[in-house]
């Protein structure tokens, strides 16, 4: 947390990670409820993703930008995420086909949670500090709606989908440093739910609601999030 003085009163700065998962390379490989993984082209995902990073940017004041990927990528794809995010993880690089294989079974879920405990598990190995960890989805982006007042605080900020706390929005949302510890133990003890395709809004709703550790939270509803995307299965368009 940095420390600014204006004039007569001091101002803590709350320091922020953004979580970005992308895969823009999707391999035609059918999901658990869908035999359309993405109708999006590679190139397409890749400019979908530079608008991610874009309005992060803008839209998130004192963040760093940690992008989790798993995609064979052309130089000039590296070397534009390389130069414009702060830690560029890409898991299709470890030459891991165990973990890389866990991006693409049916269970949505299991690629999802993997990314994100390899993400998290990346900050508590390389000893970054932050306050406050934002999660977006790659492809999707902050708009002008988008307040981030509301979450400029030290509570964990999600949403619910259609007033239930069960089901809850994991295209964006923000965790406290504590509650990213406990999420991520929650994460590697969700093998058999990974396996059983639980979605993934359903296990995070759990996680939010059931966690045997309290979890200061906040729940933001009925307003705009100020969130824009594609649903990659059929290219509809999400205004949130």
């Amino acid at each position: 947390m940095k420390i600014a003085k204006t004039g007569f009163e001091i101002e803590y700065i709350m320091k922020n990670i953004t979580l970005i998962t992308s895969v823009i390379d999707t391999p035609n490989i059918p999901l658990s409820y869908t035999k359309t993984r993405s109708v999006f082209t590679k190139e397409q995902r890749f400019e979908q993703l530079k608008n991610t990073i874009i309005t992060v940017r803008e839209k998130i004041p004192e963040t760093r930008i940690l992008l989790m990927e798993c995609s064979p990528l052309s130089e000039n794809e590296q070397r534009y995420l390389t130069d414009n995010v702060d830690y560029f993880v890409n898991i299709y690089d470890t030459q891991n086909q165990q973990l890389i294989n866990r991006m693409f079974t049916p269970s949505k879920s299991m690629g999802e949670g993997t990314m994100t405990i390899c993400a998290l598990q990346y900050l508590i190995d390389n000893n970054i500090e932050y306050d406050n960890l934002f999660k977006i989805s790659g492809r999707y982006w902050l708009n002008d709606s988008f307040s981030y007042e509301l979450y400029n605080n030290s509570m964990s900020c999600i949403h619910c989908i259609g007033g239930d706390y069960n089901n809850v929005f994991t295209c964006f949302y923000k965790l406290s440093k504590e509650d990213v510890f406990l999420w991520y133990d929650y994460l590697k003890n969700s093998e058999n739910k990974f396996i059983n395709c639980i979605g993934f809004e359903y296990l995070f709703g759990e996680f939010i609601t059931q966690c045997t550790s309290p979890i200061n939270k906040l729940f933001i509803d009925d307003i705009k999030i100020g969130i824009n995307g594609f649903v990659s299965i059929c290219g509809s368009y999400i205004d949130m």
